[in-house]
């Protein structure tokens, strides 16, 4: 590239090239060592532009082109979010539907997560959290299905 553009401008264009969610330090690397981006006096340019990535992000100020937060099995990632939108009907895959009654203490928390991660909406952010609570939960899931085999 011949001229810089923002840290912003430069991680939606490394996540195009991806095709992956990543985090804000690599993004920043990546834009530093590809020089996408003008040269910084900071201390630590690669911490500074990270911070600068997630702030917007959060804030939801500066976040042009629009980048959200994902989790994924390596943490919390930038992505982007036309990848996270809702496919046409035509599109989306069979599911079962499952209903479920929250306090609405836990329906605040959940809230809360999803305004925190930008998540589009309370079904997506649910479904994070129990894909989360699975993947932490797997070695105690996989050593109870040992001890059941294990007494057949």
């Amino acid at each position: 590239m011949d001229k810089t553009v923002t840290i912003q401008q430069a991680a939606a264009l490394l996540l195009g090239e991806q095709r992956k969610p990543l985090k804000s330090k690599e993004l920043a690397r990546l834009a530093q060592e590809r020089k996408l981006v003008a040269p910084s006096m900071a201390k630590d340019p690669i911490q500074s532009m990270s911070q600068v990535l997630e702030r917007n992000i959060r804030l939801d100020k500066g976040n042009k082109p629009r980048l959200v937060f994902v989790e994924t099995d390596e943490g919390r990632c930038i992505g982007l979010p036309q990848w996270y939108e809702k496919k046409p009907v035509e599109e989306v895959d069979e599911r079962e539907s499952v209903q479920i009654l929250l306090s609405e203490d836990m329906m605040n928390k959940v809230k809360l997560y999803q305004g925190s991660f930008n998540v589009g909406s309370i079904e997506d952010t649910i479904l994070q959290l129990v894909k989360k609570g699975l993947n932490a939960a797997s070695e105690e899931l996989i050593n109870r299905l040992k001890t059941e085999l294990e007494g057949l």
